[in-house]
């Protein structure tokens, strides 16, 4: 598979690029749909004349397959297209929807395969032994694997979650090759017929495996969380320069493979010189784009860290918030003193899932903090982590 990835991808080693994605997925979709058709055609014949629902039902799957290779290739070719008027931040989330398309091929194919077992166990027929038909099994889960294994490295080698889910399905089609197999040698060899009874197991495996894609490919099409690693990566990198005292409202937006953009707030000293921290910034924003493949837009925050006044009293109000709960977090705290009293500005970030009444948030916070002098008065925002 490398000899022949070297030889028919150009910039193989680029993966990043767009172009380099889409001769990926366009290699991986033809291999796949040339190995599915021959898989279903053989697998459908055996079936056919074997009077086996199951194999049938595998060998309608391969067919599914054959569809779904294609919604894949398709996939890429339009992901692959370059951003225009219409859609500024390019097609890349095409290859979702190809994989949502998959996702209804496969659950299709099942439905009509758990029809045609149910059929089969109250009807049953009498199914033909054949040691062809065993050896096309056997040959058509070794040929599974192989795809399985393809997939899934290339999936891996350009972020594609179409090519994983493919693989997963793969790893699904041996279990229902193998299943159907066994389905044949126990009528065979015990006269039992359970083919139905394999069938309808087969089927319940592919509605799985339908609904595995579905939700693979809806989650980053809603907009789900980012991965663990790169925010920490990112937020790491950020940390690590100097000048940046802290980061927060890290908000991560995915267009598709290799079109994510992040956008974060970084506390700076308000002392510093600002051109200097300005440099910095941009620094740190290139960076991200070169290790990451990310587009970074960094907001500077400045905040006073000399003042002994203002870091108690913000150390007094952190054990405020924790108090009401562990979760909570605070930033862009800062104060505004007046004649006759003093306000108090901070963010307060709640976990993704804190159903908390904002306004009676507010209002503790507040009843809290005039415990401590009763001429502070809160001004607070309140902001939801996105990771």
């Amino acid at each position: 598979m490398q000899f022949l990835i070297k030889k028919c991808i150009k910039d193989y080693e680029q993966v990043d690029k767009r172009e380099v994605r889409e001769r990926y997925g366009t290699f991986v979709s033809i291999i796949s749909i040339i190995c599915n058709i021959v898989l279903a055609t053989s697998k459908l014949i055996v079936g056919i004349f074997s009077k086996s629902i199951s194999i049938q039902a595998d060998a309608l799957n391969n067919y599914s397959d054959v569809g779904s290779n294609l919604a894949t290739l398709f996939g890429f070719k339009l992901a692959s297209k370059h951003p225009d008027t219409d859609h500024p931040y390019g097609h890349g989330r095409i290859e979702y929807i190809s994989g949502l398309i998959i996702s209804f091929l496969i659950l299709l194919v099942a439905l009509q395969s758990l029809k045609e077992s149910v059929m089969k166990i109250i009807q049953p027929e009498v199914i033909h032994f054949s040691y062809l038909g065993i050896a096309v099994l056997i040959f058509s889960m070794l040929v599974k694997f192989l795809m399985a294994k393809m997939n899934k490295n290339i999936g891996e080698r350009i972020h594609s979650t179409s090519l994983k889910a493919a693989s997963q399905d793969s790893y699904n089609d041996m279990i229902t090759t193998f299943a159907a197999m066994i389905g044949m040698l126990v009528s065979h060899f015990a006269s039992w017929n359970i083919d139905g009874w394999i069938g309808l197991f087969v089927s319940f495996i592919v509605l799985k495996a339908g609904y595995d894609v579905f939700k693979d490919t809806v989650g980053p099409l809603l907009g789900q969380a980012p991965d663990k690693e790169l925010v920490e990566g990112i937020a790491n990198l950020v940390m690590s320069y100097q000048g940046i005292l802290g980061i927060h409202d890290f908000m991560l937006h995915d267009y598709g493979p290799g079109r994510s953009f992040v956008t974060l707030h970084a506390e700076i000293d308000c002392h510093d010189d600002l051109l200097e921290i300005h440099d910095v910034i941009d620094l740190v924003e290139r960076e991200i784009l070169s290790r990451f493949n990310v587009h970074a837009t960094i907001h500077m925050d400045p905040i006073d860290s000399t003042n002994e006044m203002i870091n108690e009293l913000k150390g007094k109000v952190i054990e405020i918030i924790k108090k009401i709960n562990p979760a909570y977090t605070i930033h862009d705290f800062r104060l505004v003193s007046g004649p006759t009293h003093t306000n108090i500005l901070f963010d307060v970030v709640l976990p993704p899932e804190d159903e908390t009444n904002v306004i009676e948030l507010k209002q503790k916070i507040d009843q809290e903090v005039k415990q401590l002098d009763k001429n502070f008065f809160t001004v607070v925002e309140v902001d939801r982590a996105y990771y």
